[in-house]
């Protein structure tokens, strides 16, 4: 008799974490337009603790990020897009600015005066890949996404410049550097999802 309760307490277990596990599940969703698939993950969030508090003190901080899409959970991506943010906080706005750092010879895009959230879906908003990439992926056969971000600190001015040489700020930022640098990295999946039409 004393062990009937328990034989309660497991399906009761598995229904919270089935339901747990959707409610993660929904708040990832993948938006195709046109060729172009991006995804939405509010939860995703890389403003905060150290990393923010570095931009609050008025440092630069900078961000990779990178989608990727699997064909199944923990598989290797088919196809993936890796985009460098330089994230800056102003103090007298209280407001994030966000710059897309694009290769030499190409404009950098960025946005001001956003909110942490808006500044991290403004980031999502810029890592695309080809639906094309995907093959019968999202069409006749379900994907996964993986969203991953790495802050390194410090690395938001590098030593180098894009032809290799050394400007003269860089070498004094590099040589004032105290400490060993620190780097963040975090990554979620979801799935399964198909693609809508275009």
């Amino acid at each position: 008799m004393a062990r009937r309760p328990f034989r309660h307490v497991v399906p009761i277990t598995f229904t919270l974490l089935l339901w747990a596990a959707l409610g993660a599940q929904a708040k990832v969703s993948v938006n195709r337009t046109g060729d172009a698939v991006t995804v939405k993950a509010p939860d995703f969030t890389f403003i905060k603790g150290e990393p923010l508090a570095r931009l609050k003190d008025g440092r630069s901080v900078r961000v990779d990020l990178e989608l990727a899409v699997l064909p199944k959970a923990g598989a290797t991506g088919v196809t993936q897009t890796r985009q460098t943010f330089v994230l800056s906080y102003d103090l007298w706005e209280e407001r994030f600015a966000v710059t897309l750092v694009g290769v030499p010879g190409t404009p950098s895009r960025s946005a001001a005066y956003l909110t942490s959230a808006a500044a991290e879906a403004w980031c999502l908003e810029q890592l695309t890949v080809s639906a094309n990439a995907l093959g019968t992926l999202g069409k006749d056969v379900p994907f996964w996404v993986r969203l991953e971000y790495r802050i390194l600190d410090g690395d938001a001015t590098p030593a180098a410049g894009p032809n290799g040489a050394y400007s003269l700020q860089g070498l004094i930022d590099a040589m004032s550097r105290r400490r060993k640098s620190q780097e963040w990295t975090h990554s979620i999946e979801a799935g399964p999802f198909r693609l809508g039409p275009s």
